[in-house]
């Protein structure tokens, strides 16, 4: 039996990061798997199709979607590995996930809505953690201050809203307890589309400390140091059908890391975070601020949080938990994965 992944070729994107690791696995568990990122090796597959099975990385690229895809069904059996809500009811994303054999997801949430769109099943898998990349760092080695709280996202103009949410609980403890705000991933309106929102933000929390974005080799190497040894990270997230696929990459390099985690009450993050034993999910501002206040005052539950957080991402997202889990979703439609 013959695999093909068909990836971005856009190496920074985390599904493409998590797709590599999915091919690996695949391929460490004894299975024949072949990575193509190139349009044109694409095309030539699809035109001449010499393997069993394709996954392919969301519908949106090139190659993998509905009129490019439609003549292989039947023939080659075609997964997408879906993290999109963005755009869920366009007809051509529809089409697409129609023809599909198996739609993987990666929260339970977004396994539950797909029925609303499509016939084509949908399984959860979880992204593998990446112990080599995100060392723990002990609650000791921590030696901020004041504290430190830090918020990250991989394009930072893209998600104010998400600040905004958040706003009021931050100014209250900047106010209190002068904790520093450490907010990266920011663009500088270098990114196509997407103005310089950071005179917004500072208009607003004027005590924020901006990162600037780098490109994923460079984050690994200057800034994952930098966020292992915040005192808190905070994950709020504007609660929209857009977001509903999304597997929470970041926030788990953070958890590996040891970083207490405190987030929106949403999707993914209620898989990842036991509320009051591995993290905080907050609802409202007054949650936000009251939560956080609990952190910033008790090194205790600051540890605790460390040390429950990595263990929940070594054992729920630990690298053999994750191939079981993906292969226990395939053998549920496919012989070919049942061992």
């Amino acid at each position: 039996m013959k695999i093909l992944f068909f990836l971005s070729d856009n190496e920074l994107t985390p599904t493409t990061i998590s797709g590599k690791l999915f091919a690996k696995a695949l391929a460490q568990s004894d299975y024949s798997v072949e990575i193509i990122q190139d349009l044109s090796k694409k095309r030539a597959v699809l035109a001449s199709p010499n393997c069993d099975i394709i996954f392919f990385q969301k519908t949106i690229y090139p190659g993998h979607g509905y009129n490019d895809i439609k003549h292989l069904k039947g023939k080659v059996k075609l997964i997408h590995i879906d993290d999109d809500f963005l755009g869920m009811d366009e007809p051509n994303h529809i089409n697409t996930l129609d023809i599909s054999d198996l739609i993987l997801v990666g929260n339970q949430h977004h396994a539950e809505l797909m029925p609303y769109f499509t016939s084509t099943p949908a399984e959860v898998i979880y992204g593998f953690s990446d112990y080599k990349n995100f060392p723990y760092i002990s609650f000791e080695e921590r030696i901020n201050n004041p504290l430190v709280i830090c918020w990250q996202q991989n394009m930072a103009d893209v998600y104010i809203d998400d600040l905004l949410l958040v706003k009021d609980a931050m100014t209250q403890l900047h106010q209190k307890y002068q904790i520093r705000l450490q907010l990266y991933g920011w663009h500088k309106g270098q990114h196509p589309g997407y103005p310089d929102n950071r005179p917004l933000i500072q208009k607003m929390m004027p005590f924020a400390e901006f990162i600037p974005f780098q490109p994923y080799k460079e984050y690994l190497l200057n800034l994952v140091p930098q966020i292992a040894h915040s005192d808190i990270a905070i994950a709020p997230y504007v609660d929209i059908p857009d977001r509903y696929g999304k597997g929470g990459f970041g926030i788990k390099g953070t958890m590996l890391s040891g970083v207490p985690v405190v987030a929106s009450n949403f999707g993914i993050y209620r898989d990842m975070i036991t509320d009051g034993i591995s993290g905080f999910l907050a609802g409202n501002s007054r949650e936000w601020f009251n939560k956080i206040e609990k952190l910033i005052l008790d090194d205790a539950l600051r540890k605790k949080f460390s040390l429950a957080s990595r263990h929940r991402m070594e054992t729920v997202y630990g690298y053999q938990s994750c191939i079981e889990k993906l292969l226990q979703a395939l053998g549920k439609h496919f012989s070919e994965f049942k061992k």
